[in-house]
């Protein structure tokens, strides 16, 4: 099953973002082919506390950030249960830190190297999480006004009461209906192919070190890659004299971006549409 999900071309080498649309796409495939799986969830200190901006943190091997690091919030991946012997272990499914097969999930959270982690193991179907400043609702004191509020779905302690997080959600309703999972994969597959291409060999390339710069905070920020190809909008960093200095590559990469964002969309409902099968049959 490993090598089904490395082979299912799921862009794993970039790894700036959109974990969270990778890990559930894995569990689609495992569902698909009978195997249920739980998502264990990691949270660095600047997710779950408002006096911490400690992040998990890499050297970024591929030299694409803009900083030299890879910056993560959180990460998520699939987890299943395995038969080892007499035991049965819990293994963590994420080629993109382990492309060589699964791992412990301790051997996982051990690999972030962030003090003062915290982790959830849940069902698959929670797709992603809500975060606020706002207290959690259900350690709000009772009062006809959230009286009728729907109760979240993961009990937080006390000590969360101030903190980041809120709910997780499924994979419904505007996440659903905007195709997010298809986005997502489409951004990162989008933005392998702009570094292979334009700026891998460029790297040892002194004259072109102004250009490598630009497409480092283009690609290498993965806010500003989605705001220009996914959102075509535009931001303080991704300026009118930005986007028109670099044109004629932001128009290409486009292009690259929507044929992805078809092929996504066809392989999930592909997918999808396995999943049901089987529960029909």
């Amino acid at each position: 099953m490993f090598f089904k999900i490395i082979e299912s071309e799921i862009p794993f080498g970039y790894q700036q973002a959109n974990c969270h649309n990778i890990s559930h796409y894995i569990s689609l495939i495992l569902e698909s082919k009978g195997y249920k799986c739980a998502k264990i969830w990691a949270f660095a200190p600047i997710v779950y506390s408002t006096s911490s901006a400690r992040l998990i943190s890499f050297i970024d091997k591929k030299e694409i950030s803009p900083n030299g690091k890879i910056d993560w919030g959180y990460h998520v991946a699939p987890v299943l249960q395995v038969r080892i012997g007499n035991k049965v272990r819990k293994m963590v499914i994420d080629p993109g830190l382990f492309p060589k097969g699964p791992v412990r999930y301790r051997t996982w959270i051990a690999k972030l190297r962030t003090r003062k982690l915290i982790y959830l193991i849940m069902d698959s179907e929670w797709y992603l999480f809500n975060s606020s400043m706002i207290p959690n609702s259900q350690l709000l004191p009772y009062s006809e006004e959230n009286a009728d509020a729907k109760p979240p779905n993961v009990k937080l302690p006390d000590w969360f009461s101030d903190k980041l997080i809120t709910d997780f959600f499924k994979h419904e309703e505007d996440s659903l209906k905007e195709h997010w999972i298809e986005k997502g994969l489409s951004v990162n597959e989008t933005a392998l192919e702009f570094y292979d291409v334009e700026i891998k060999p460029l790297l040892i390339s002194n004259i072109h070190q102004e250009l490598v710069a630009d497409y480092k905070m283009l690609v290498g920020n993965v806010f500003n890659f989605e705001t220009i190809f996914r959102d075509n909008n535009w931001n303080y960093e991704m300026n009118d004299d930005f986007q028109k200095k670099h044109r004629d590559i932001i128009e290409k990469y486009r292009d690259v971006y929507a044929v992805n964002l078809n092929k996504w969309r066809t392989k999930l409902a592909d997918l999808n549409a396995i999943i049901q099968l089987n529960k029909k049959n």
